[in-house]
């Protein structure tokens, strides 16, 4: 069986029939209007897939089984990652990190838009501008007005947990402690940063945002032109599932004793 699947269901023609078959139950003769499918081989392959309880027939017509249909969705999973091969032939280190659910996932990369950096920074910054709930980041950013737009949200009552990397860690703690000290704000107004803003740190190579569960994006690698954007949800939920995914995975920095430190300095302690 395991040898049938990999070389038959593997070609293209007979996932276009595993599809054909999921929307609706089909005879030999609808097999056939996929293109290069002759009456033989429909017969043959349908024989085949009601045989292993892919399929089934009733009154004539095939439908897929529950088995039929997630051998459907993996296959057609497959097919997504093998699409996406470019972005993610250099990330085999960090894909063996990762559970086999968000890896089926990258079909998900067909509901975002495609854009650069600096288009997607744009439509970020304008996202977090807006939020009204929480934000989610794994990122490597270092920029004085994002950290100060992130710190007057906190005060509005958005919260913040952010995955930073090692490399960047000391950036960003010095230039959050900066803004920090430019604000001036009350013991109060600190003591909310403190409670409202996250950090951990973990090596990945990709940069992610999730606002408001309204808004994704993904950057798999290092390249600035394929940023992945999107309202959809289910993209989004998949990019919030990598995230808490590394959360867990990442180590908690004293964020908290950097609010402090600047609250002494001001004499509010």
């Amino acid at each position: 069986m395991k040898e049938y699947l990999m070389r038959e269901l593997g070609n293209q023609g007979r996932i276009e029939i595993l599809r054909r078959l999921r929307e609706k139950p089909c005879g030999v003769g609808d097999i056939t209007e996929i293109n290069g499918i002759s009456f033989s081989t429909a017969s043959r392959v349908m024989s085949k897939l009601e045989s292993l309880d892919i399929a089934e027939r009733s009154d004539g017509k095939y439908r897929l089984t529950g088995f039929g249909v997630a051998v459907e969705k993996i296959l057609s999973s497959l097919e997504c990652v093998y699409e996406y091969r470019n972005d993610i032939l250099e990330l085999s280190e960090f894909i063996s990190l990762l559970p086999s659910g968000f890896v089926a996932g990258f079909h998900n990369l067909k509901k975002a838009t495609v854009m650069d950096v600096e288009t997607a920074l744009g439509i970020g910054v304008e996202a977090v501008a807006k939020a009204k709930n929480y934000g989610l980041y794994v990122d490597k950013v270092i920029s004085y007005n994002v950290y100060r737009l992130m710190a007057e949200k906190n005060l509005q009552g958005v919260s913040e947990r952010v995955i930073s990397n090692y490399e960047t860690l000391f950036g960003r703690k010095s230039t959050f402690r900066k803004v920090l000290m430019d604000m001036d704000l009350c013991r109060e107004e600190y003591e909310i940063i403190k409670n409202k803003a996250e950090i951990r740190v973990l090596d990945t190579p990709i940069q992610l945002g999730v606002i408001d569960g309204k808004l994704g994006i993904l950057q798999l690698n290092d390249r600035t032109d394929r940023i992945y954007v999107s309202e959809d949800r289910d993209f989004i939920r998949w990019c919030e599932y990598l995230f808490w995914y590394l959360w867990e995975r990442a180590e908690s920095v004293e964020l908290g004793k950097i609010v402090e430190e600047v609250m002494a300095e001001k004499g509010l302690v």
